[in-house]
């Protein structure tokens, strides 16, 4: 599932939010950035960013925040990454299940 990154300029890119860690409600993923993304304005903690299914208008309420880490000129395009953190339980559930799935698995092959 594509999940949209905004700001008040518009949807500045998308992530399949493609790894978790439940308990702290984090999702994160490589960050595919639109023509509107720009590292020097959305990249780093003050950026005010909002994440959300695509194709909806309702947004994450990620209680401490998204952000974006962009380290490109490094490493190319897949050196942006996009983190989404403090998702409530039932959003995690909802939304990223297959995070669930891993992080109980590691539980029960003990």
């Amino acid at each position: 599932m594509r999940y949209e990154v905004l700001t008040r300029e518009g949807v500045i890119g998308w992530s399949e939010l493609e790894h978790g860690d439940p308990p702290s409600g984090l999702a994160y993923g490589r960050f595919h950035p639109s023509d509107l993304y720009r590292s020097s304005s959305h990249a780093g903690p003050d950026a005010d960013l909002h994440a959300r299914p695509a194709k909806t208008d309702k947004l994450f309420r990620a209680t401490d925040g998204v952000f974006i880490e962009d380290h490109s000129s490094d490493h190319g395009p897949e050196g942006i990454e996009v983190s989404v953190a403090g998702l409530d339980a039932d959003t995690y559930e909802l939304f990223f299940p297959e995070h669930l799935e891993v992080y109980e698995r590691q539980f029960r092959l003990k």
